[in-house]
C-alpha cells in the first residue's frame, strides 16, 4: 500500500507516524511551504491507497485532491485502545480551555483523561498511550468537515461566532462545518450547546440527549451565590480559581461532558478546586500586595478582549497595545468605563488605541513605550483589591515574538515590580 499526505504540519507529521505502524513505508507528502523540501500540493496526482489531508489545507483551492479522503483524526481513531470513549469539543471560542477543563476533571475523578486534537497534542500521538480510557478531543471546524469514521460518547458546540469566513465564505457554510460533528455522537450519547437556535434545531433531528447551557446561568444551570446548580450535583465556583464569568461558562460545559462518562452526585467542589486555565487566556499571574494579575496575551482581538472585560469590576487596570491590526477599539467604550479605573496604552499601537478611545472613557489614561514600563507603573499605582488585566487586542510582533513570548515576559515583569512587599 501507499499513502499521500497533504499538509504537513503536526497533524501531518503524527498521521505519517501512524501509517508508519499500519506497515506502509511508502508515503508521499505534499506541502504547500516550499521550504519544507515537499512537493507542492499542485503537483498531487490522485492513485494513492490512502490521502490523508491536513484540517489546515482548504481542499476548495486544490481541484486535483480526491473527493474520498480521510484525515489524522480517523487514523487515530482506528488505533482506539479497547474500552475507551470519546468526548468532543468545538466552537468558535472556549473550546480549548473547555477540552483541558473536561480531561483534568475526569482525572480527578479517577477516571484517566487525555486533551488532544486542536489543543495542541495530535490525537494520533494521544491514541498511543493505551492506559487512556477517555479521549477529550478539540475539534476545529476544518477537522469536523474531514470526518467519516468517527464516534463520540459525548460533545459539545459551546457557540458559533463569525469566524474564518475567508475560508467558508459565509455563516451557513461555517455553521455547516461545526453542526456537522452531531452526525458522529453516539444514540444515547451526550450532546450540550448554549442557547443557539440552529443549534439546537439541528440537534433535535438526532437520538442523543440535548442539554443546553444558559450562559446567563438563569435557567439551566442555576447559580445561587457562588453555587452552579447543575439538579443531581452542584459545584462552589468561589473554589475555582479561573477568571471571569466566561471560565464559569466553560466549566459548566466540562462539568456535564465529564458527567456523561462518570456520573456526577451532590457537590463535585472537590473536583474543580485544582483546576488550571490554558496559559495566556485570562491566566492568573499571582496575587501580590492584594493585587491580582491576569494574563490573557492571547487576547490578541476586540472581541476576546471584549470577553475578558466583562468580568472586570473597579478599581482596576487594562493593558492594552502591541502591534495593530487595525481593529476598531471603540466598541469597548462601555465595558472600560464600567469595569476600569485605569487604561494603560503599550507599544507600537498605543497613540492608535488611544486615538479612538481618548474623549469616549471616562478613566485615567497612560501610554507606555513597552509592556514592561506599563506594568511596573501599575505595580505602583494598584492598590490592594483591584485587579490588573493584560488583554492586549493587539498581535505581538511589535516587542516580542508571539503571543506565548508576550505573556511570560509579562508573568516576569509582575513578579519583578509587584512581587516584592510594597515600603
Amino acid at each position: 500500500m501507499n499513502a499521500a499526505i497533504i499538509g504537513y504540519g503536526k497533524s501531518g507529521a503524527a498521521a505519517e507516524k501512524l501509517l508508519k505502524l499500519k506497515g506502509i513505508e511508502a508515503i508521499d507528502i505534499y506541502d504547500g511551504n516550499p521550504v519544507l523540501g515537499f512537493k507542492a500540493i499542485e503537483d498531487f496526482r490522485d492513485g494513492y491507497d490512502i490521502t490523508v489531508v491536513s484540517p489546515g489545507v482548504d481542499r476548495a483551492k486544490y481541484k486535483n485532491l480526491p473527493s474520498s479522503v480521510t484525515s489524522e483524526i480517523e487514523l487515530a481513531y482506528e488505533f482506539m485502545p479497547d474500552g475507551a470513549e470519546i468526548l468532543a469539543v468545538t466552537g468558535t471560542n472556549g473550546k480549548s480551555t473547555t477540552t483541558h477543563l473536561t480531561a483534568q476533571i475526569l482525572n480527578n475523578m479517577g477516571v484517566k483523561a487525555a486533551a488532544c486534537g486542536n489543543i495542541g497534542l495530535p490525537f494520533a500521538e494521544a491514541v498511543l498511550d493505551d492506559t487512556v480510557r477517555v479521549f477529550v478531543i478539540e475539534l476545529s471546524s476544518f477537522q469536523t468537515e474531514l470526518l467519516n469514521n468517527f464516534e463520540a460518547a459525548g460533545a459539545c458546540i459551546i457557540n458559533v461566532t463569525p469566524d474564518h469566513l475567508d475560508r467558508y465564505g459565509s455563516m451557513d457554510k461555517y455553521y455547516g462545518a461545526k453542526l456537522r460533528l452531531m452526525k458522529f455522537v453516539k444514540d444515547g450519547g451526550l450532546f450540550v450547546c448554549g442557547p443557539d437556535k440552529k443549534i439546537i434545531t439541528e440537534a433535535s433531528r438526532y437520538r442523543f440527549r440535548t442539554v443546553t447551557v444558559d450562559g446567563n446561568f438563569k435557567d439551566y444551570p442555576g447559580l445561587c451565590g457562588s453555587l452552579l446548580d447543575f439538579g443531581s450535583f452542584r459545584a462552589d465556583l468561589s473554589k475555582f480559581s479561573l477568571f471571569g464569568r466566561h471560565n464559569a461558562l466553560n466549566l459548566a460545559f466540562a462539568l456535564l461532558l465529564a458527567s456523561s462518562v462518570k456520573e456526577m452526585r451532590r457537590d463535585v467542589t472537590p473536583y474543580v478546586e485544582n483546576l488550571t486555565g490554558m496559559p495566556h487566556r485570562t491566566e492568573l499571574a499571582g496575587v501580590f500586595n492584594g493585587v491580582r494579575w491576569i494574563n490573557d496575551s492571547k487576547g490578541t482581538n476586540v472581541d476576546s478582549v471584549a470577553t475578558a472585560l466583562s468580568s472586570l469590576k473597579k478599581p482596576s487596570w487594562l493593558l492594552m497595545g502591541g502591534r495593530d491590526k487595525k481593529s476598531d477599539y471603540t466598541v469597548l467604550k462601555d465595558l472600560i468605563n464600567e469595569g476600569v479605573t485605569g487604561l494603560c496604552y503599550f507599544g507600537e499601537a498605543a497613540p492608535v488605541i488611544r486615538g479612538q478611545l481618548s474623549g469616549l472613557v471616562n478613566v485615567r489614561e497612560e501610554s507606555f513605550a513597552s509592556l514592561e514600563d506599563a506594568v511596573r507603573f501599575c505595580a505602583a499605582e494598584a492598590v490592594p483589591g483591584a485587579t490588573v488585566l493584560l488583554s492586549p487586542g493587539c498581535s505581538s510582533f511589535d516587542e516580542f515574538k508571539n503571543y506565548e513570548d508576550r505573556g511570560e515576559k509579562f508573568v516576569s515583569y509582575v513578579r519583578k515590580y509587584a512581587g516584592k512587599e510594597k515600603c
